[in-house]
């Protein structure tokens, strides 16, 4: 119990003392924590590194098909790596990259990204109907509010063990293919899911608005 203390403790203050950023530093040391998870994201960044991470999952990528995961909880990101293991999600390069790392260096990579400072668009342009949908849903046709799972600003959000992802300031492609998929149905043997359900009503005009609109959020932390 001591040494998890202890771990904690040393966690936050990296995350203070290095990683930091002006929007990050205003949490409680609490929050910083819940963010993190329990790797260490002092090593986080050499392991991401050395497992060629940066280059594609970083906020200057020049591929926008790939996500960012700057900012991202660190919940969220290994619960995909977990999937990407199981088959359950599919991707040629990210398949075989992330049966690699130990749980404990994707502990760390993740905690490394979670530390960032967040995805951050340019500032969403007035559409009422899309701003509708992610803060209220659309009942008619059982579409529930973005927000009350993904947070302010889409800044994501943490409930008990369950983590769902930031999602505001992240790319306008990216988002766009996901919910595509997801209105395509369960994948490779993954249970359905409320996104798959979510997303069976949208169409393809209002999910490339809603897309853009989530890609020029500006999330707090």
């Amino acid at each position: 119990m001591l040494a998890t203390f202890h771990r904690w403790r040393h966690h936050v203050a990296c995350l203070l003392l290095v990683y930091a950023s002006p929007a990050l530093s205003a949490l409680s040391a609490e929050d910083l924590a819940e963010r993190i998870g329990v790797g260490d994201p002092a090593l986080g960044e050499s392991k991401a590194r050395a497992a060629g991470c940066v280059g594609c999952h970083g906020g200057d990528a020049a591929n926008t098909s790939i996500p960012r995961l700057d900012g991202q909880l660190a919940g969220y990101t290994l619960v995909q790596i977990e999937r990407f293991k199981a088959g359950q999600r599919s991707h040629p390069q990210i398949a075989r990259d992330a049966s690699t790392p130990s749980l404990t260096d994707a502990e760390d990579i993740a905690a490394w990204y979670a530390s960032a400072a967040p995805m951050y668009g340019n500032g969403a342009a007035a559409n009422a109907d899309i701003a509708s949908l992610f803060e209220k849903g659309d009942r008619s046709r059982d579409v529930i509010a973005c927000v009350s799972c993904h947070g302010v600003n889409g800044s994501g959000a943490i409930s008990g063990s369950d983590s769902t992802p930031a999602i505001g300031g992240q790319s306008a492609d990216y988002l766009r293919a996901r919910l595509r998929t997801w209105r395509a149905g369960p994948q490779n043997g993954a249970p359905i899911s409320v996104m798959n359900l979510i997303t069976r009503t949208l169409g393809d005009a209002e999910i490339d608005a809603l897309s853009t609109w989530l890609s020029q959020l500006q999330p707090l932390p």
